[in-house]
């Protein structure tokens, strides 16, 4: 393959087209030669571009272009706005204490934006419902009926005013948790092994992320059922209603959502059957994001319940949340870059992030985005441009 103009990658050493980024393995191409070989390692790892969006940092902790990596950079700040909108719509609901509406909305606000995700990306092309009824439904049915199985057991086992009850806090601070983690992964291990031709770490995050979500959604109304068929609107400070909408709208169904898509990116980035360019790294092992999504289920209502209060609860959540988005973001990074291969039908496309006509490589050497990270429905090849017949007078 030829390019008008070409350069040779100072990390990997391979010809590419010309270009701020090594359309082979993603190094930005950095142009100081003081510290040549620590600068060629950090360019390597590029941390300052995140492979799915380019244009962010990859420590920058963004709701939207971690869960939903999919989307080009217009529609990333569409579903952000989006996204705000509605947040801000169900706390204003809250704050009126609207609370039966208020709790429904919040369950079902991250649910639903995926599933506008699902079928605006058309990331699944001809398998939309399959793969939905395998990872969302069979998460909310499994959230929902361990909810409603384990609801008059725990209500038994807890005495208000009794103090602090170790085994009731084992069991609502640990076990449950455990359980809730064990449930989540049942409809992505399904696809696991029925979908093989489904092996990139976005899939398997794709696929735990609607499972926690779907999960979570089903969990929070059916904890709060007693609230959503009471009266219609309550009295006391908006505090006592706006801060567990903020945790049932965002903070847990995102922390189901990261720590079951953590475990699953890992899974699915050990079944990539593309070789790594170098070691993956401890994050890429099974039984540590294991270990880390446990610890994410655990920490935040173990927290709550040694240092409760609604505001530190809404702390405890968020800290945790923001730890696990981050560890996420570093499981994608890698398995785009070291997994890097490209799309396979050896045409040219249109980079969705900066625009430019690309061949079809690994990473886009303009703006430095992981081709493998957009959507199945915008890996489609530019038409051939008909051959120019030419004329003999």
């Amino acid at each position: 393959m030829e390019w008008e103009e070409s350069m040779r990658c100072q990390s990997c050493g391979r010809e590419g087209p010309a270009g701020d980024y090594c359309a082979y393995c993603g190094a930005h191409q950095v142009r100081h030669t003081a510290n040549t070989a620590n600068s060629a390692r950090r360019a390597e790892k590029r941390p300052h571009f995140f492979a799915a969006n380019p244009f962010e940092h990859l420590y920058h902790p963004s709701i939207v272009s971690t869960f939903f990596p999919h989307l080009s950079r217009q529609r990333t700040h569409q579903m952000r706005w989006l996204l705000f909108i509605l947040a801000l719509a169900v706390l204003l609901i809250s704050a009126g204490r609207f609370v039966p509406l208020a709790i429904l909305l919040a369950a079902l606000l991250m649910p639903v934006l995926y599933l506008f995700y699902f079928f605006d990306a058309q990331i699944y092309g001809n398998e939309p419902l399959r793969i939905l009824g395998a990872t969302f439904l069979l998460g909310a049915l499994l959230g929902g009926g361990m909810s409603v199985a384990l609801y008059r057991f725990l209500l038994s086992q807890y005495h208000p005013g009794a103090g602090l009850n170790p085994t009731y806090l084992l069991l609502t601070s640990v076990a449950l948790p455990l359980l809730a983690q064990v449930l989540m992964l049942v409809g992505p291990l399904i696809l696991y092994l029925t979908r093989p031709r489904f092996d990139e770490v976005l899939d398997g995050l794709a696929f735990g992320a609607a499972s926690g979500l779907g999960f979570a959604a089903t969990q929070s109304i059916a904890y709060a059922w007693l609230l959503i068929i009471g009266p219609f609107q309550r009295t006391g400070p908006i505090s006592t209603w706006a801060l567990p909408t903020v945790r049932i709208a965002l903070l847990t169904p995102l922390l189901d959502a990261a720590t079951t898509g953590l475990i699953c990116a890992a899974l699915w980035l050990r079944r990539d059957p593309q070789p790594a360019t170098r070691r993956l790294g401890a994050l890429a092992s099974w039984p540590v994001v294991l270990l880390l999504g446990a610890l994410g289920q655990i920490a935040p209502p173990l927290l709550s319940s040694l240092l409760p209060g609604l505001v530190m609860q809404i702390i405890w959540y968020a800290l945790t949340l923001l730890v696990l988005m981050l560890l996420l973001r570093r499981v994608l990074h890698i398995g785009l870059i070291e997994k890097a291969r490209p799309l396979g039908h050896g045409q040219t496309l249109i980079c969705p992030q900066c625009h430019h006509e690309v061949s079809d490589l690994p990473f886009c050497p303009n703006c430095g985005l992981a081709l493998l990270s957009i959507s199945r429905r915008m890996r489609r090849p530019l038409p051939a441009q008909p051959a120019q017949e030419t004329t003999h007078e």
